[in-house]
């Protein structure tokens, strides 16, 4: 199976929390009244694209790779991510979902058969 394979539900669940929180799904009747979006919805789209593409560079990358090997995938979606935030007003994306992410990101790299030194040597959102 492909690392993709593996983490796509963990995608799809992370893009659809999302979703309900920029949509306001999670709020009763009545409680919408008030309510403002946080972020354009559509915007997950691109999310997930950038989320997906990592996966599948990921499915690319040797077993086994050194830090050299490994952390400049990484780097280009955290570079990405940023980019992608920013263009969506730092909504997106905020410290819990840096969290999230980051964990995401290391236990992807970790299928790669990476050793835990390689895996701490590397970039995280901050």
């Amino acid at each position: 199976m492909s690392i993709r394979a593996d983490f796509q539900p963990r995608i799809d669940e992370y893009i659809s929390d999302l979703e309900t929180f920029a949509t306001g799904a999670y709020l009763r009747e009545g409680e919408t009244d008030s309510w403002e979006a946080p972020y354009d919805a559509s915007a997950l789209g691109e999310l997930r694209g950038i989320l997906e593409d990592f996966l599948d560079r990921l499915d690319r990358v040797p077993d086994d790779p050194e830090a050299e090997l490994l952390e400049p995938v990484v780097a280009r979606t955290l570079e990405e991510l940023t980019t992608f935030n920013s263009k969506h007003a730092d909504a997106v994306l905020e410290p819990e979902e840096f969290d999230e992410l980051n964990e995401l990101i290391t236990d992807a790299a970790a299928a790669t058969g990476a050793t835990d030194e390689t895996l701490t040597a590397l970039p995280v959102l901050e």
